[in-house]
């Protein structure tokens, strides 16, 4: 846990590597991950810095390997029966080694030859389109001319010629004895195949253009057919339009072509037609051999792609990073050399792990001249760097989302291991959701090593990054549950009650007064009519004594920080009359709760013991009880409002102070001035030393920046120091001793945090008085669920008794145990959706407030940066998009 108190030490280095090695030597780097690079060129455009060409090289490579990775994927959507799919496998790939410029003609070889193979399918796809509408128009415009010569054969006869205008399909007719009509009707036909869907507008449009001088025969194709360019598959249609004369034949014609209609020419003969399908059908098997392989082949070519396309992802990525990195370098182009400068822990240095980097780099380029590492001496505030591993990840990103410690300040997530899964389990406690939550936590355990490199979806992967976290809310609730008691808000008698019922009187008494119960409540509470009195009482006052423990442990902290940091004035004059007010006044009240709890209960055995000596049972109602014990809200009361008041027999609020600690009155009164002394010492001490110091140090003509430390000169940065080092890293740190001291400023500040502490001691305490109430909440929730739908509902209603004079004798109802599996169902799912979900939710989100508005407030600024470093490991995982 050391590694997590506070930030490791940072150290500011400078780089001077070869431009020969330059390349090897960030490579290095970067497998390593312990460096976090400054942009040494902050003003420099993006497209005007050294490495550009190299940049957009790589995104032109990336670019490639998306198309590459959709080819697949679609390859894959449009697999036929009995095909395997292309799996892009992950390992080794010795063509990582290939240098990026073979390898970007590698790329640019494959694209061309995935468009050409592309363009080559979709023409034959098209073709292949074609032949079966031309098929399907054949076989439709056959049975077409079939029913219309049929159709002659009785009335009239037909004369038709495709696409052309033709001797009339219609005869000269006959009435009976009337003249007969001289000469045959003329008409063309023009056929093709549409998408099904447009046919009705079609069929209306077509219907206004031509004015009703039309005849239109369709039929539907059962066979879908393919777009060649999205590969959907589509319903059409076949139809057949008779027309007279060129206009309407021009008009039919523009009217098709604007609704993507393909049309095909129709031989006049059933002879013809008949042959021309046979030609159609031959070059059909043609062209679905010539696809077979043509689809074969591509999917090889994919295939092969396959088995490189994670290494390609990986090679071109950290090749884009390295060129992205080199660009916040300075080039030196006298010396040939890149000067580079970043954040490093003072470990690896320590530890020779960057020398190491570089020699190993050195060799790899064959580079004659050694890279250069030298330490920075420097005053800016470095990266705030924590060194986690999977189990503390999780809870120091919980801290992260409030805000990145400041560089060398306390950081809260050690505590926060303990204090935030206990809190939420003060709110959470029952052992059966404890158990719940615990076996999901174990399932995510076990999922670990599968899903840990996977993308998952969010509502899966929010907890399974959180899996520690919920394996000790889990552990702690179910530890808070034994406390309650409760088992799905069923008491659990364990330990054998000490309280016994007497029938006679209908009133419980104690078996033995020498004997507490061993661990947690007494189950004889639970389901009482006095139950919410006691459980009020207990849980309200852990709540205080829990929230002001932790509070009090935050100004702790801040000292602690004030000493890191050499504040001796926000040390002594800010903090200690912080913890003094805290103490004195809600530590006080803490004190009261412990010693009623203990000191009255003792005397009241006492009292009982020489009452009753050797009565095995005490009844209930000759015990006193605590009800003659004042009421703490009282006591605090009277602590301001009585303390001008004699402690005397005679006083109106002697009984404010009956029964407990002697001397309280003195005591009251000594921590009452003691907590009014402290405010003003607050207000008032630090800003007049800030403003004389200030003083002093302007006459002595010494002043860039006073802060409430020791040194009057502060941790300022000359400006000098910052120019030379190419303006600084892009951390956001900026320099110290930029702003002019003004005392009025700094007053109104400090009366601000006065104010904001005072009352926040007050309100942040009742704050905590949530952890009371949705324990409660919980524990009657859980019990409605229960009694509602298991004891009133299913149990009641299925099992009768027999005769209440022989108890144990019962009778089961035929629909008993099915009503008592439906209830049960029922219980579950509102148990799984209420309680361990949504209750769950509402309170990990209390103790989330908790630890960052009541307890992190006291101590934590939170104002850091964090330590960014260029790794291979955080490219890869997704942290960054470099």
């Amino acid at each position: 846990m050391g590694e997590l108190w506070r930030s490791q030490p940072m150290q500011l280095v400078q780089l001077f590597i070869q431009i020969d090695a330059a390349h090897d030597t960030v490579d290095e780097l970067g497998q390593l991950g312990l460096i976090q690079f400054i942009d040494l060129n902050p003003n420099v455009n993006a497209f005007q810095r050294n490495f550009v060409t190299e940049v957009k090289m790589a995104d032109e490579m990336e670019r490639k390997l998306r198309f590459f990775e959709e080819q697949i994927e679609k390859a894959n959507a449009d697999l036929e029966i009995g095909h395997q799919p292309i799996r892009i496998e992950k390992g080794d790939d010795p063509l990582l080694r290939v240098k990026m410029d073979e390898l970007e003609g590698k790329f640019e070889d494959l694209e061309k030859e995935l468009q050409q193979m592309n363009n080559n399918q979709e023409m034959l796809n098209r073709n292949y389109n074609e032949l079966i509408e031309f098929k399907h128009v054949l076989e439709k415009d056959d049975d077409f001319f079939q029913e219309a010569a049929d159709f002659g054969r009785d009335e009239e006869s037909v004369v038709v010629r495709g696409g052309e205008e033709s001797e009339g399909l219609l005869g000269p007719k006959s009435t009976g004895g009337d003249s007969q009509v001289g000469g045959l009707i003329k008409l063309g036909f023009i056929t093709g195949v549409i998408n099904r869907a447009k046919f009705p507008v079609f069929e209306r449009l077509l219907f206004r253009a031509t004015h009703g001088n039309r005849y239109v025969k369709y039929a539907q194709i059962d066979q879908l057919i393919k777009d060649p360019q999205n590969g959907e598959p589509v319903s059409k249609n076949v139809f057949i339009i008779f027309f007279s004369g060129e206009k309407l034949q021009a008009k039919i014609k523009k009217l098709c072509e604007s609704f993507g209609a393909n049309l095909y020419p129709c031989p006049e003969t059933a002879q013809e037609r008949s042959e021309l399908s046979k030609q159609i059908l031959t070059r059909i098997d043609d062209l679905n051999v010539v696809l077979a392989r043509t689809l074969e082949h591509r999917r090889q070519v994919l295939s092969t792609v396959a088995v490189h396309l994670e290494s390609w992802k990986t090679k071109v990525k950290k090749e884009k990073a390295i060129f992205h990195t080199m660009n916040m370098f300075n080039y030196d182009v006298g010396r040939r050399c890149l000067i580079a400068e970043g954040w490093t822990p003072a470990s690896a240095i320590k530890e020779e792990l960057i020398q190491k980097a570089l020699r190993k780099a050195k060799e790899r380029s064959g580079a004659l001249v050694p890279s250069i590492m030298s330490v920075i001496a420097t005053k800016e505030q470095p990266p705030t760097y924590f060194k986690t591993n999977k189990f503390t990840r999780a809870y120091q990103g919980i801290i992260d989302s409030y805000g990145i410690a400041r560089y060398g300040e306390v950081n809260p997530a050690p505590l926060s291991i303990i204090t935030f899964p206990f809190l939420f389990a003060i709110m959470f406690g029952d052992v059966g959701h404890g158990f719940l939550m615990l076996f999901f936590t174990f399932f995510l355990l076990y999922k670990e090593k599968d899903w840990e490199k996977k993308k998952l979806n969010e509502m899966i992967e929010t907890p399974f990054n959180g899996r520690y976290v919920l394996l000790l809310m889990s552990l702690f609730s179910i530890y808070t549950g034994f406390l309650y008691n409760e088992l799905f808000s069923v008491p659990l008698d364990l330990c054998g009650t000490n309280w016994k019922i007497n029938t006679t009187t209908n009133s419980y008494y104690i078996k033995d007064i020498h004997r507490t119960y061993e661990f947690g409540v007494d189950p004889v509470w639970k389901g009482n009519d006095n139950e919410l009195l006691f459980y009020n009482s207990l849980k309200m006052k852990l709540s205080i004594i829990l929230g002001v423990t932790q509070m009090c442990v935050g100004i702790f902290l801040k000292m602690l920080n004030g000493i890191h940091f050499n504040k001796w004035i926000e040390v002594i004059w800010e903090t200690i009359p912080q913890m003094t007010f805290m103490v004195c006044i809600f530590g006080y009240l803490s004190y009261l709760i412990f010693y009623k709890w203990l000191a009255i209960p003792f005397a009241l055995n006492d009292q009982l013991r020489k009452t009753i000596p050797g009565t095995p049972g005490v009844n209930c109602t000759k015990n006193p009880g605590t009800q003659d014990a004042p009421m703490l809200i009282n006591v605090m009361i009277y602590m301001f409002l009585g303390i001008m008041d004699t402690p005397y027999s005679d006083s109106p609020n002697y009984t404010a102070y009956k029964c407990l600690v002697p001397g309280q009155w003195l005591v009251q009164l000594i921590f009452v001035l003691a907590a009014v002394i402290s405010v003003p010492l607050m207000l008032l001490v630090k800003p007049c030393v800030m403003n004389s110091r200030h003083k002093r140090a302007v006459q002595q003509g010494l002043y860039h920046h006073v802060d409430n430390s020791d040194h009057p000169e502060g941790h300022q940065d000359t400006a000098t120091e910052h120019k030379e080092r190419g303006g600084g890293h892009g951390g956001g740190h900026g320099e110290h001793g930029e702003e002019e001291f003004d005392f009025g400023e700094f007053f109104v500040h400090q009366i601000i945090e006065t104010i904001e502490f005072v009352l926040g001691a007050i309100s942040n305490t009742a704050s905590y008085l949530r952890l009371w109430a949705l324990s409660l909440a919980h524990s009657e929730l859980s019990t409605v669920f229960w009694k509602m739908l298991i004891i009133e509902y299913a149990l009641e209603k299925s099992v009768t008794e027999n005769d209440k004079t022989v108890p144990h004798t019962y009778t089961y109802s035929a629909v008993g145990i099915p009503l008592l599996f439906v209830t049960a169902s029922i219980w579950l799912a509102f148990t799984i959706g209420v309680l361990m979900l949504m209750e769950s939710l509402s309170a990990f989100l209390h103790a989330l407030r908790l630890h960052w508005v009541e307890f992190q407030n006291k101590f934590y600024k939170g104002d850091g940066v964090k330590f960014l470093p260029f790794s291979y490991e955080r490219l890869l995982s997704g942290e960054t998009d470099e």
